[in-house]
């Protein structure tokens, strides 16, 4: 049944859609709306079989999508073959519409939901990290900002999908009762949707991989012997940059769009201003870059170099100047600016808080937020009523900034159910105090590892049968996480109990020798003990030289 929220917006989306797709466009509304309740309920934990069963319902109505399309073609006269080569036609930019969208937005929080539940070796999980690696490589490229160190991760994890995506294929698929109730889904129908999965993820994992490869291209073409020269000018601008992108969350009745002209923002402006021209000293009477390695021209990437020059030139001009009324940005732009500043602090909180706070599906509106405002733009600028394109790279490195804040927490999810989250932060804090204390050489009696020996005592006794369970009776995704951060706990606190005992042996050893030695000194003689028989003398002659009253 479509709920009220549902046949607003089918009414608002409708509209270009074909109506041999509305079915399938009312019925990916309403599951959006159930999975934005779901992301929303904090009253209960996600259950993991709840969300693979979702999941593959939408994969169903998606292949039934993907028919009607194939379908289409073929009336349309196109002939059979040419489109059974078609595997999936999801991916066809002339076919695309609002439900493609749609699909796009119900498989991020399909994939955030996977997240969630701690199913990060899934292959539905990489949805959410492919769509945001496309954003930041497509952003990476516009900026023209990136060195290897900004690029090797990206590949890394590009990789690291590609071996999830290949583990996950349906070709390796192995039906499992404990994943999905056999009465649910047929089994048939799992493997059919797989297949339609595998096809629309190896299609976002080409596209980064292509788009990865072309970025990567443009570094190869400025001379190893430049690279030092390149990486500085490239720290230099991005500082530059982060000038106007404050920190703390502003006050949107502030215009703090003008640079903020206070003694440690000069003082900043000043350094890099004197980095800039340092580095410029570097060049030949051509206006060419010398390698800071070997004092040789190398003419391969000059154009490149040059272009970055000129650029920290621009942004050094801007904020030198900006002062009163004299802003670095558009004041056209300034609500946009503002709303990417409130949601990097926010994202950058969450970096912070996010083992307490965070719930992978709340990144969900961050991104739809970041999606609003990228599709602002026009031919790459925000359009603006003076046509001034006044603080345009600052914007897009605020842009760029947000994705790359959402990718790192993305990245650092832990293959652990929301409802053993709890048992893995505790065990996670155990386990850096104990490094802690093995770091700084362990302990002076066993009693002070008393605490932590109960803290693991109780978290032990959580298990049953060597397993976790939640308040509902269901075995969690995560144990294997859970088991062995355990044992490492307790590994690490048998090594410092062990370090204690001996340290307190050899400390009654050395008293006991101690001991033993002022014994024997004891029963020697003033005249086989020097340093008595020195004192003795001593003490005589003190005596002779000051009598007593009484003589």
């Amino acid at each position: 049944m479509i709920n009220i929220t549902s046949v607003t917006d089918f009414k608002e989306m409708s509209y270009g859609v074909p109506e041999s797709e509305h079915d399938i466009l009312k019925y990916l509304i309403d599951v959006r709306v159930r999975l934005t309740q779901l992301k929303t309920n904090r009253s209960k934990y996600l259950n993991s079989k709840e969300v693979r069963l979702l999941h593959q319902e939408v994969l169903t109505k998606v292949r039934e999508l993907d028919d009607i399309r194939k379908s289409k073609l073929k009336d349309d006269g196109q002939d059979d073959s040419q489109t059974q080569q078609i595997t999936t036609l999801l991916c066809n930019l002339t076919l695309h519409n609002k439900v493609d969208s749609l699909v796009d937005d119900v498989f991020q929080l399909l994939s955030l939901c996977f997240l969630t539940v701690g199913l990060k070796n899934s292959a539905p999980a990489t949805y959410t990290s492919l769509s945001t690696v496309q954003k930041l490589l497509e952003h990476l490229d516009e900026s023209n900002i990136f060195t290897n160190h900004d690029l090797r991760p990206i590949k890394e994890r590009l990789d690291e999908i590609s071996k999830i995506v290949q583990n996950n294929s349906y070709k390796n698929y192995e039906f499992n009762e404990d994943e999905i109730n056999p009465n649910q889904v047929d089994d048939d129908e799992i493997k059919q949707n797989l297949i339609e999965e595998d096809l629309l993820l190896r299609a976002k994992l080409k596209f980064c991989n292509d788009e990865f490869a072309r970025i990567h291209s443009k570094l190869e073409e400025i001379d190893p012997e430049l690279n030092s020269i390149m990486e500085k000018l490239y720290h230099i601008r991005r500082n530059l940059l982060s000038l106007a992108s404050p920190t703390h969350k502003i006050d949107t009745t502030e215009n703090i769009s003008i640079f903020n002209n206070n003694e440690e923002s000069r003082k900043m402006l000043k350094h890099l201003s004197d980095e800039l021209t340092e580095l410029e000293t570097h060049r030949d009477e051509d206006g060419n870059f010398k390698s800071l390695e070997t004092n040789e021209v190398k003419l391969k990437g000059q154009n490149a170099l040059a272009g970055l020059v000129d650029n920290c030139h621009d942004l050094i001009n801007d904020f030198t100047n900006s002062s009163g009324d004299n802003q670095i940005l558009d004041k056209n732009l300034q609500p946009i600016y503002n709303n990417l500043i409130n949601i990097k602090t926010n994202l950058a909180n969450l970096m912070i808080t996010r083992r307490w706070t965070l719930r992978e599906t709340d990144l969900f509106q961050y991104q739809k937020r970041l999606k609003e405002i990228d599709d602002q733009r026009v031919n790459g600028k925000f359009p603006s009523e003076s046509g001034n394109t006044k603080g345009q790279s600052i914007l897009l490195y605020l842009l760029r900034r947000c994705y790359a804040i959402i990718y790192k927490l993305l990245e650092s999810s832990e293959p652990v159910s929301e409802s053993l989250q709890p048992i893995h932060n505790q065990l996670s804090t155990t386990r850096r105090c104990l490094l802690a204390l093995k770091r700084m050489g362990g302990v002076n009696s066993p009693r002070e590892l008393y605490p932590y020996q109960l803290k693991l005592a109780s978290l032990d006794e959580l298990r049953i049968d060597g397993k976790f369970y939640d308040s509902s009776g269901e075995i969690p995704e995560g144990q294997g996480t859970l088991n062995a951060l355990l044992a490492e706990c307790f590994d690490m606190l048998h090594e410092l109990e062990i370090e204690s005992e001996e340290s307190v042996d050899n400390e009654n050893d050395t008293a006991d020798s101690i001991q033993d030695d002022n014994e024997d000194y004891r029963d020697v003689s003033d005249d086989d003990r020097p340093a008595a028989r020195s004192l003795n003398t001593i003490a005589t002659g003190i005596n002779d030289e000051n009598p007593s009253e009484e003589d």
